[in-house]
This record gives structure tokens, sequence and C-alpha cells, in this order.
């Protein structure tokens, strides 16, 4: 009894383990960056062009593994701040029409999936930490080094995030 109820704890426990950040609203931030250590404050771009109708693909919302540290939905035109530490990934959220912006603050390797289109970053760590984007063959497309950040970026042949 005692190896089955051991069993079951351990099983739970790896399905923590592995759920996924939830996702939530974030408020209206205020402010200029901070250049004391805390973060920077930006504005999401307004809402991207939309795919032509008919092409029966259904929405997925954008995803991460493993999972980030926050991960955020926020309004077009709409303030949020990337804390000091952190490169935060900014792509487009089909399903709750909002950017979904994705803290990654743990040095890892981090797979992308249902990213597309135009949406951005900002690389918010330790000055001088490189953070690598990958495409489906390993091979590394671009190379960011903190402090930088790039709105416009397509996310489309990024598979693969290394944040350090």
């Amino acid at each position: 009894m005692i190896g089955l109820a051991a069993g079951a704890s351990l099983a739970v426990g790896t399905l923590l383990a592995v759920t996924p950040a939830q996702a939530y609203e974030s408020g209206e931030a205020s402010g200029s960056a901070d250049r004391q250590g805390v973060g920077q404050v930006l504005r999401t771009p307004p809402t991207p062009a939309v795919a032509p109708a008919g092409l029966g693909v259904m929405a997925t919302a954008p995803q991460i593994s493993p999972a980030a540290e926050r991960v955020r939905q926020v309004a077009p035109g709409s303030s949020f701040t990337c804390s000091r530490g952190r490169l935060c990934a900014m792509v487009w959220n089909p399903v709750a029409k909002k950017w979904r912006i994705f803290d990654l603050y743990v040095c890892r390797t981090y797979s992308l999936s249902y990213w597309s289109g135009s949406g951005g970053y900002v690389n918010n760590q330790t000055p001088g930490t490189k953070a690598s984007f990958y495409n489906q063959g390993g091979k590394v497309i671009h190379t960011s080094v903190a402090a930088d950040a790039k709105s416009g970026y397509n996310w489309g042949p990024v598979w693969k995030i290394k944040n350090c």
C-alpha cells in the first residue's frame, strides 16, 4: 500500500513539474526604463494583420517548453515590463487576440510551438549575455547580445531559443 501511495505521489509531482505556467492578464505599467536594475517598460505593437479568410487553419496559442518563468497576455498598444535578468519574447496569440510574452530566466534551451508571424524580444539579461535563436535543423539563425531589443522579428523560422 505504501508503494502505491508513493507511486501516485511521484506521478502527481511529475505532472506538476511539467505543467506550463499559466497566462494571466497584465495590468498597464507606467514609468520609464529603470536604469537601476528592475526592468524596462515597453509598449506592445498594434494588432497584427490577420491571415486571409478561408485558409481553414484553426488558431492555436503559442507555447514554450520547458515552461517560462512567467507568461503574460498583453493587449495591443499596452505597456509591459521586461525585468532585469530576463529575455522576454513576444508573439501574437490569435486565440486571445493579445500579445503573449514569455519571460525566460533559467538558462535553458526552450522549444517553441505555434509561433508564427511577427513579434519581438527584449534581451534584458546581464550585459554581454548572448541569446541564440535556432532553426528546425538546429542551426543558429540569430544571436542577441544583452542589452538588445527588436520589434518586427519574424518567428516563423525559429524553433528554439537558448537564452544564455
